[in-house]
């Protein structure tokens, strides 16, 4: 393992253009395109082999379908219906791998799944479904399902409706920040040689002598470099087959689209107490999860055709959907209308195109596309899979490149967990939590912070402490910027602290807070500053108000 201070460089905005334009004399083994958890974890596979590597995102890194997600580290349960078991045995594998190399950021959480007279279960489907479930996804002895009766079940979750309720499962899930997973797995490539950047797109491919030759436009300096390697996987998602399109090769159709919208309510509004799998309407299902003080709940699944691929919108239609789904599912005092969502997202499943199929009829595997230019496309695939997947993929590029290293990803610690262990999870965040009692921060700010940082909380503690800030997100700002690739006000709020989702009323405030410290470290003029708010309201905007 390298640690080098050249790759850390291009992490933040002193050393990046040093950074690239030492990057662009060299030849690489391999270019990822793509910073979503598909690219991300490819980026750690392959660095981690010994190969030389470079990644690169067009917008922010986990800025598409990466930070979109329902944010569950799924086991599988929904493709038991579909007799995916291999599926379901695989990513039970996987959730596990991943618990025990970031547990600060992997939850386990028990998911509630009532059981209604005409639902999608019956009780007996449900009994053997959930048993099938604990046994391929490989549940641990204290997180094995139960079937309660119709009191428990309300004991449980009180604000089930009761009409024709027959009872309920419980279940194991975990729980996630999809865009912190996707960035602490780059953190960590860093450390094994990769170089990655942010707000850099690929504007062309081309093969000279073997080697590919990819030129990009930086954003951030509003320059040009080109880039050689051995091998170029793309790792766009909903892109996939823009890329390939763009690159003149084969351009037959291999990805749709589906759009699933989440919605986030205050937890007043939606107050349950713990996380629920319930009955949708159109014989669907959706997750409801208390979080931060909040209840998100999603998600649809609708064909895409859309050019507007980096902010798809929610329609009023999907806002309803979702709405009518839970006042038909739940016991709410106060019926949810649309005045109650404080924020949403909105994201783009990229699934393989199959003719005359709908998306819920779609499966959710992966599959490698070699273009002519033996160009390697990764598409499909679900974030709980995207470290087999990254595994097959440069398995792939080795055997391109002539290179035999065995993938070793399932032994490796992510950064932000270096020091933490399941064993000690309870401990560490126990002392973490002492020491931000002491800076005025509540239990649940200070629980949040561990969660979200890991280990790299005690460096946040540093500077509040070193700069005599008055507020933690001070602290939260600088350290993001010199240490995450952060450079607009949308890339902090809504991808490394999911504030615009979960307490978008005070972002106000915050921004009175953070936009002094991004204009000293980034040197921003009078007039970048005005566009990095514009961006943040306009951003504000998209989550909130509906098209037609």
């Amino acid at each position: 393992m390298t640690n080098n201070s050249t790759n850390e460089n291009c992490f933040n905005f002193n050393g990046r253009l040093q950074s690239l334009t030492a990057n662009s004399a060299q030849v690489f083994d391999l270019i990822v395109i793509g910073g979503g958890i598909t690219g991300a974890g490819i980026c750690l596979d392959a660095s981690s082999r010994g190969l030389s590597t470079l990644l690169i995102e067009k917008n922010d890194f986990a800025s598409g379908t990466s930070s979109r997600s329902t944010k569950l580290i799924h086991g599988g349960l929904r493709y038991l219906k579909s007799l995916e078991f291999g599926l379901v045995r695989t990513v039970g594998k996987e959730r596990a791998i991943l618990y025990k190399n970031a547990p600060h950021l992997i939850i386990p959480q028990n998911l509630i799944l009532p059981i209604y007279k005409n639902g999608n279960f019956r009780k007996w489907q449900l009994r053997i479904a959930l048993a099938l479930y604990d046994f391929l996804a490989g549940v641990q002895k204290n997180e094995k399902m139960k079937i309660l009766s119709i009191d428990e079940a309300l004991v449980k979750e009180p604000l089930l409706k009761k009409n024709e309720l027959q009872g309920a499962g419980i279940y194991s899930e975990y729980r996630t920040d999809d865009a912190r997973l996707t960035l602490e797995i780059i953190k960590t490539s860093l450390n094994y040689g990769s170089f990655a950047y942010n707000y850099i797109e690929a504007t062309s491919i081309r093969k000279e002598n073997e080697k590919f030759i990819v030129s990009t436009k930086d954003y951030i300096y509003d320059k040009s470099f080109v880039f050689t390697a051995k091998q170029v996987v793309n790792a766009t998602g909903p892109w996939t087959d823009d890329l390939r399109k763009i690159n003149h090769l084969n351009s037959n159709q291999k990805i749709c689209l589906s759009k699933g919208v989440h919605i986030v309510l205050k937890h007043k509004d939606f107050p349950l107490k713990k996380p629920v799998y319930f009955d949708a309407l159109e014989n669907r299902m959706c997750f409801a999860i208390p979080r931060n003080n909040c209840t998100y709940v999603g998600t649809t699944d609708t064909i895409y055709t859309n050019s507007n691929k980096q902010e798809p919108r929610a329609t009023i239609s999907d806002i309803q959907y979702i709405i009518d789904s839970i006042n038909n599912s739940f016991n709410i005092p106060n019926k949810i209308t649309p005045q109650n969502i404080i924020s949403s997202w909105t994201g783009l499943r990229p699934l393989i195109y199959q003719k005359n199929k709908q998306t819920k009829e779609l499966s959710r595997k992966d599959e490698l596309i070699i273009d002519n230019n033996n160009m390697i496309s990764i598409a499909g695939g679900k974030l709980t899979g995207y470290r087999i997947m990254a595994k097959k993929t440069t398995d792939l590029v080795c055997e391109k490149i002539g290179i035999d290293i065995k993938c070793q990803s399932q032994r490796i610690k992510l950064s932000s967990s270096n020091t933490i262990t399941i064993e000690n999870l309870s401990e560490r965040k126990k002392n973490c939590i002492k020491k931000l009692f002491e800076l005025s921060l509540t239990e649940k700010e200070a629980e949040n912070l561990f969660h979200t940082y890991g280990h790299f909380t005690h460096d946040i503690i540093d500077l509040f402490q070193s700069n005599n800030y008055k507020n933690i997100i001070e602290a939260e700002a600088l350290f993001c910027l010199k240490n995450e690739s952060t450079y607009s006000l949308v890339d902090f709020f809504l991808r490394r602290t999911s504030k615009l989702h979960y307490s978008p009323e005070k972002i106000n405030t915050q921004i009175n807070l953070v936009l002094p410290i991004f204009s000293t470290y980034l040197k921003l003029t009078k007039e970048k500053e005005k566009k990095l708010l514009e961006e943040l309201r306009n951003h504000q905007i998209i989550l909130t108000k509906f098209q037609k």
